[in-house]
């Protein structure tokens, strides 16, 4: 792809993506536009990174005079594809493009892609660190924090990345495609974004959309939604189960990791009781990480040794520390009721839970089972607050408490709290209506917590 010369867009600045797309466009020689419905004050931080390069500023809108007249407009993922310039961009027949679709067209080396509602992290952190032993170059990213955009177009031919995907990244895509990709599972999120659950599974399912016999796609056997998704892909399916022995693939039997990748010769991997991370849903991540790493033909050695050391990832059911005999945890990367309830259900103890944020359109009735079953005393905050109280409110559920913070939310448990309680962070919300991001919520609740310690 020829990119001198030609006139580009890039729609939305703001975070990391913006701002490589505009180093690696200006790189290429490309003459650039920036715009974003943000003003200027807004992307302050933005723009100092980008000092020293050249691009034309388009900002507090989108001018369709300037951005109509681009050979090429990239979007970055949280950009809506359906917003009016867009829609008047295709009218005319300009081509769009997402910054992972174009970061591809730049690819040659091997390339593993990681989707599903729950999990994408860790999985791709635990996969990293597997191939982190690995001889050749490994670079990972995408939705994990680290644009592909930013590593992908310098890889060499034997290199590899792995990659993080969502469903934002995957909505106009053409060509992208990975040698190996993996659907962890597929449960009800960003419906505000997608209109629809029937809409968001599509645009997860589109990650295997554009593969070849030579690619591989690894998929949950045990959601069926995945498991279905084997009917969209030309690649060879390997799939993965906790609750099915398997004629060919992952799966779990008599306390043992089992793989079965050729249909012939199982073979034990590790003992489930010796994976670091704990709950049945880092066993299904764990699941699909020996797959992949089985297919690239890792050791089964190095796996076993990563396996036994890894202790998951920050803001995901981490411990945080022990107050008075009181145990914090911080799962602020629960951003869905799905994954709030599989963090509820880690736990055996009594629970005090923290909940509410971003209303993304979930229905919470399920979560609200599993709290009226399993958690002692529930603190709402946020927007969803009186959403989720509702939902609890139907099964009799009456132990809730308002706040108006993260901080207020801490020292109420800790007054709740007895000896051998945990207090829990899983908002099954997004982060946005308080926070600029789960990170920032989940160290406002480090941070707080660390002061209980303290004091």
């Amino acid at each position: 792809m020829r990119l001198r010369d030609k006139l580009v867009t890039v729609v939305g600045l703001g975070k990391r993506t913006g701002v490589e797309l505009v180093k690696f466009l200006d790189r290429k020689g490309a003459e650039i536009i920036v715009t974003d419905t943000k003003t200027k004050s807004e992307l302050m931080v933005e723009l100092s990174r980008l000092e020293g390069y050249e691009f034309k500023l388009d900002l507090g809108g989108h001018t369709e005079e300037l951005i109509l007249k681009s050979d090429l407009i990239v979007i970055s993922p949280g950009v809506p594809h359906d917003i009016p310039i867009l829609e008047r961009a295709r009218d005319k027949e300009i081509e769009i493009m997402s910054e992972i679709e174009l970061a591809y067209h730049f690819c040659v080396a091997s390339l593993v892609a990681i989707t599903g509602t729950n999990g994408k992290t860790t999985t791709t952190t635990l996969l990293g660190e597997i191939c982190a032993k690995l001889e050749q170059r490994v670079a990972i990213g995408g939705n994990i924090g680290r644009p592909l955009i930013k590593d992908l177009p310098d890889l060499k031919k034997d290199d590899l990345a792995i990659a993080e995907i969502s469903s934002f990244q995957l909505e106009e895509i053409k060509d992208f495609k990975p040698d190996i990709g993996l659907i962890l599972n597929i449960t009800p999120d960003h419906l505000d974004r997608h209109g629809s659950f029937e809409e968001y599974a599509k645009a997860k399912r589109r990650l295997l959309i554009n593969q070849t016999e030579k690619d591989y796609a690894v998929l949950n056997y045990d959601d069926q939604l995945v498991r279905e998704f084997a009917d969209y892909t030309a690649g060879k399916t390997i799939f993965f189960s906790q609750k099915v022995e398997l004629d060919r693939g992952v799966y779990i039997k008599n306390g043992e990791v089992i793989a079965n990748l050729t249909g012939q010769q199982p073979e034990e991997i590790i003992a489930t009781d010796e994976i670091r991370i704990k709950g049945p849903h880092n066993l299904e991540n764990t699941l699909g990480a020996v797959a992949i790493s089985l297919l690239l033909g890792i050791k089964k050695k190095i796996i076993v040794e990563t396996l036994r050391q890894f202790g998951g990832v920050d803001h995901r059911i981490e411990s945080v520390g022990i107050v008075d005999g009181v145990e914090y945890i911080n799962d602020s990367k629960g951003t869905n009721p799905v994954a709030a309830t599989k963090a509820v259900e880690t736990f055996t103890q009594p629970l005090i839970l923290i909940a509410g944020g971003k209303d993304k359109g979930s229905d919470f009735s399920k979560f609200a089972e599993v709290v009226a079953a399993q958690v002692k005393e529930l603190i709402l905050l946020g927007e969803t607050a009186s959403k989720i109280e509702q939902a609890v409110k139907r099964l009799d559920y009456q132990a809730t408490h308002y706040v108006d913070s993260i901080e207020e939310a801490v020292n109420v448990a800790n007054k709740l709290a007895v000896k051998g309680d945990i207090v829990l962070l899983s908002p099954a919300c997004a982060s946005w209506d308080m926070f600029n991001s789960y990170k920032e919520r989940g160290e406002e609740f480090k941070g707080t917590v660390k002061k209980l310690r303290r004091e």
